[in-house]
């Protein structure tokens, strides 16, 4: 229950957070994204007639008030000849459609790849810098305050001892130092054991690793399983799991919170440090 409030909150927060900030009244940029990323930047800080297209899909990766504010828009299918016929004054691309991205460079589109944020802190510089990129600076440099309030608003709040938690999801795969994840784990006052364990980036731990590690805390995408269910996703229900950490506490955290930055980050440090917060006393409470 505690879960399902705050993934509403976490709602309304984006909402406020997207009503809240005026629109800058310079000339306009017209931009067309084809990364999932991309789109989640572009729909809180661009104004919607900038806006030529955004990419299908990621929809299990945003939050649902961000994807709600895409609708209507026109989508794209990530090809080199749709952007051609658009001819946008700047395109965004990621890991994935870099090969499209050069073949549109050479045509004379602008076209800027947008790396995923590595910590809290490249998430802000990455807001600020796709805001300039629009002509949004004010817009931009009020997210990103909202990001470092946030996540100093968490530290201030953290007392006693610090949670063990890891982000487990369907096959084994975990998320170590050097993520987005991490940073937001560690502003919650979670010490993220995969990075404990020296994993970087994401990657598979196996099953006998996490039960000698003994997290406290099991962070696990279950919306998303729920939506696109798989063999994989039985996995985080193993019998091992439940004998060998009977007292672990399941936390919901979907990738939408976490995969990307921009306006989910604030929003996913307030979430998680209320719920760790909440699973911190609940252990005190049991000592």
């Amino acid at each position: 229950m505690k879960e399902g409030r705050m993934f509403r909150l976490a709602i309304l927060s984006v909402l406020i957070l997207t009503w809240g900030v005026p629109a800058w009244a310079g000339a306009k940029v017209r931009v067309m994204s084809i990364d999932n990323c991309a789109n989640q930047l572009i729909l809180v800080l661009a104004d919607r007639d900038q806006i030529v297209s955004l990419a299908k899909g990621g929809d299990v990766s945003t939050l649902p008030a961000i994807k709600a504010l895409a609708e209507g828009l026109p989508r794209n299918d990530r090809t080199a000849e749709e952007i051609i016929r658009a001819r946008p004054d700047l395109l965004f691309y990621g890991t994935w459609t870099g090969s499209t991205a050069m073949t549109v460079k050479r045509l004379g589109i602008r076209a800027i790849r947008l790396e995923p944020p590595r910590d809290v802190a490249q998430a802000q510089r990455q807001i600020i810098e796709v805001a300039t990129l629009l002509g949004q600076e004010e817009r931009g440099r009020a997210l990103a305050a909202r990001v470092a309030r946030g996540q100093d608003e968490a530290v201030a709040r953290q007392s006693g001892t610090r949670l063990q938690g890891l982000v487990y999801r369907s096959g084994g795969y975990a998320y170590g130092a050097d993520t987005l994840v991490d940073s937001i784990m560690d502003s919650a006052g979670i010490d993220n054991v995969a990075a404990r364990l020296g994993q970087k980036l994401a990657g598979t731990i196996d099953m006998e690793t996490v039960l000698m590690a003994a997290p406290q805390v099991l962070l696990d995408d279950q919306l998303r399983d729920r939506a696109d269910p798989r063999i994989a996703t039985d996995f985080l229900a193993h019998p091992a799991l439940r004998r060998g950490l009977p007292d672990v506490a399941r936390i919901q955290f979907p990738m939408a919170f976490w995969l990307c930055g921009g306006a989910a980050t604030p929003i996913a440090i307030d979430a998680l440090s209320a719920l760790a917060d909440a699973h911190r006393a609940t252990l005190e409470g049991k000592q």
